[in-house]
C-alpha cells in the first residue's frame, strides 16, 4: 500500500468533502448523523466541520507542493487528530447504528492513514 498516494488523495478528498459539508450540508453530513442532518443545529455544526475539514486538507496540499517533512508532518498528524476526535464523538454520540459504522469506519481508516503518513515524514 502506498501511503503517500493514500495521503495525497485524502488532502483531495478532505478538501472536497468540506466543501460539501459547508455547501450541502443536509447530504454530506448523513454518514456522520444519519437522520439528524436535517436539523438545523446540525447544518450549523455541519459547515464548521467543513470549513475545519477543507483548511486541513488544504493545509495539507500545500503542505505536499512543498514537499517540506516538516509542514508534512505537522498537516497530516492534525488531520490524524481531528479524525480521532471525530470518531470518538460518532462513537458515544447518539446516532443510528448505521452512521457510527459508516462514519466512524470512515474517521478511523483517515486517522490511521493521516498518523501513519505523518510519521514517515517525520
Amino acid at each position: 500500500m502506498d501511503v503517500a498516494k493514500l495521503a495525497r488523495g485524502q488532502a483531495v478528498n478532505r478538501v472536497l468533502m468540506g466543501a460539501g459539508l459547508v455547501l450541502a450540508p443536509r447530504i454530506f453530513a448523513r454518514p456522520w448523523v444519519g437522520r439528524y442532518a436535517s436539523r438545523e443545529t446540525s447544518v450549523v455544526l455541519a459547515r464548521s466541520l467543513g470549513v475545519r475539514d477543507a483548511a486541513l486538507g488544504a493545509a495539507g496540499l500545500l503542505a505536499l507542493a512543498r514537499e517540506d517533512s516538516a509542514w508534512l508532518s505537522r498537516a497530516f498528524a492534525a488531520m490524524a487528530v481531528a479524525d480521532a476526535v471525530d470518531f470518538v464523538a460518532i462513537i458515544a454520540g447518539d446516532v443510528p447504528a448505521s452512521a457510527k459504522v459508516l462514519g466512524g469506519t470512515m474517521a478511523a481508516g483517515s486517522a490511521a492513514v493521516a498518523a501513519e503518513y505523518a510519521r514517515r515524514v517525520a
